[in-house]
């Protein structure tokens, strides 16, 4: 999810299918209006951590490290 498009477009709503590989910039958007909806869900959890285990180097270069 990129923030500033977000805002940009003025997208109202966001439904994340997981935060817990990474944590973006919700509290910023819950204060500029847009509604947020964390589903946590099982097959997106999966998903993210095997992409970080298989791509490191690729998972740090996306989130800046």
């Amino acid at each position: 999810m990129c923030s500033g498009a977000i805002l940009l477009y003025g997208i109202p709503k966001v439904i994340i299918g997981e935060n817990q590989t990474f944590l973006g910039e919700e509290a910023w958007l819950q204060s500029k209006g847009v509604q947020l909806e964390v589903w946590q869900d099982p097959t997106c959890v999966d998903m993210m951590r095997t992409f970080i285990a298989d791509s490191p180097q690729l998972w740090n270069e996306d989130i800046g490290e």
